[in-house]
């Protein structure tokens, strides 16, 4: 049989909230400019970096589970 190539839910929505989170941090840093908007769009780039590496792992660790079920 083949295995549920699927991925999780929450993986999916961490490749969805995380790039638009990124890219908000991308233009704060060009309209709000200064130490202001730097500080607070590299925040929200290293946030949105961080869902979807975390997307990442979620799903590794399930197709793991997974494949150790079917096993």
């Amino acid at each position: 049989m083949e295995p549920d190539s699927r991925m999780s839910e929450t993986t999916f929505v961490a490749y969805l909230i995380g790039p638009s989170i990124t890219i908000a941090g991308v233009v704060v840093v060009f309209l709000i400019g200064g130490v202001e908007g730097a500080a607070t769009g590299a925040a929200l780039i290293l946030g949105g970096l961080l869902v979807v590496c975390t997307g990442m792992l979620v799903g590794a660790i399930s197709r793991l589970r997974r494949g150790r079920d079917q096993d």
